[in-house]
């Protein structure tokens, strides 16, 4: 139960905690950008014209096809954003693998024990595309980067499915969890929406202001909502494990 309580709370809620104090840092440290396509420019991060990615790019300006444009060293950012979406993705394998054994542990229903077999393996993976978003920056190659992003919250949003089937099913935890995560991925359906069929943003593309601010937006409220979702989560295994230790 002990090593089951760390994965399944402690480990997530410190990576959180990392990567949100990450994020702002590297957003603090980033020497601005330049979008010539827009006409925008700054000095400065910007929460609705610079996507997450862009924090871990090793330099700035890099999707830019005027050589005249100054592309800026961006390491410390970098090294702070991508590292700790690995820790993420590290957390999501993680929290997976015992995701399984805790429904074992307490000895849930059976239909709770068949659907959690079935989450593990499509939670490694969830949590492979997230590390792998921070292992690829999108300037060493575009495509791939891309790819990795994508492919995560596309793989998250099935793993929310089948999350939350898990849930309703257990014995012993409520079904308030289920509908927090049933209205993640409602959300979570909403941005695959925007991402795969909305404007597409990057190298060589045309695009305007607000189809920018539509994905840069979209983006980092996913995020922030899959952040708290997460945390949701964990709150409801936290207490059926402080029970369980009781009884």
């Amino acid at each position: 139960m002990k090593k089951a309580r760390f994965y399944l709370v402690r480990l997530p809620i410190i990576s959180i905690t990392i990567f949100f104090f990450c994020c702002v840092i590297a957003a603090l440290l980033y020497p601005g950008s330049h979008k010539e396509i827009i006409g925008y420019q700054s000095d400065y991060y910007s929460f609705t014209h610079n996507f997450l990615s862009e924090l871990g790019s090793f330099k700035t300006n890099t999707d830019e096809i005027n050589t005249a444009i100054i592309q800026k060293d961006n390491t410390p950012s970098m090294l702070l954003f991508n590292g700790s979406l690995i820790l993420i993705g590290a957390t999501l394998m993680l929290f997976y693998l015992n995701f399984k054994k805790v429904f074992s542990l307490i000895e849930d229903s059976s239909k709770s024990l068949f659907y959690s077999k079935i989450t593990m393996p499509v939670g490694l993976l969830a949590g492979f595309f997230y590390a792998g978003v921070g292992f690829v920056p999108h300037d060493l190659h575009f495509g791939a980067h891309v790819f990795f992003a994508n492919s995560a919250f596309l793989t998250l949003f099935f793993l929310c499915i089948l999350h939350s089937i898990t849930v309703y099913h257990s014995n012993f935890l409520s079904n308030t969890y289920v509908i927090g995560y049933i209205a993640f991925c409602i959300v979570l359906f909403i941005y695959l929406r925007i991402i795969f069929f909305g404007p597409q943003i990057g190298p060589g593309k045309i695009y305007s202001e607000a189809d920018l601010m539509l994905q840069v937006i979209a983006q980092k409220s996913i995020v922030l909502t899959f952040m708290a979702a997460i945390l949701h989560q964990v709150y409801g295994f936290n207490v059926l494990l402080r029970k369980k230790d009781k009884n």
